[in-house]
């Protein structure tokens, strides 16, 4: 089925909008236990923080901007921005990570909601790279193209006009 890409890039934004909401609300405000480990960096710093197996790690290169953040305990976080990039990772499920570059001016943005998930964007050249996962997952939007793993992930890439959107048994590529 070949969607037009208006309507995919709209339908996108409304589902992972929709379904980051959904997932906050399940998920809940989290107490002492749940402390945030957040890493930012601008302008050729490199800022990287441990708090048990909480890990963030983030890197720019010159005119770049990179952010981090692990809500969990165990976790990982890493964004890497070179060359005018910028990158965000946000991980907010257990036993996770998220993975986030932007190099020669492209964004990243890599987000995970639940546990054991895994979320990779790249954003280059100017374009934009988003990667959303649910528990058990895996999203991936990189310069080898696209994929949805497990029973929730959302990606899209500006690059290559390519993405995919997976909920249970409906998957969009």
């Amino acid at each position: 089925m070949r969607i037009g890409t208006l309507f995919f890039r709209t339908f996108f934004v409304l589902v992972a909008a929709a379904a980051a909401m959904s997932l906050t609300s399940l998920l809940g405000g989290g107490g002492a236990a749940s402390a945030k480990t957040t890493c930012t960096a601008n302008n050729n710093q490199r800022v990287e923080h441990n708090r048990g197996e909480s890990n963030c790690i983030a890197n720019a290169g010159p005119g770049s901007r990179a952010s981090a953040k692990d809500t969990t305990n165990s976790g990982a976080a890493l964004a890497v921005a070179t060359t005018g990039g910028t990158a965000t990772a946000e991980n907010n499920g257990a036993d996770s990570s998220a993975l986030a570059s932007g190099i020669y001016g492209g964004h990243g943005y890599a987000y995970t909601f639940g546990s054991h998930s895994s979320s990779v964007a790249q954003g280059r050249h100017g374009g934009t790279a988003i990667a959303v996962t649910g528990a058990a997952g895996g999203a991936f939007a990189t310069s080898d193209g696209v994929a949805c793993l497990g029973s929730m992930a959302a990606t899209y890439d500006t690059r290559t006009g390519r993405g995919c959107f997976r909920w249970g048994e409906i998957y969009l590529r």
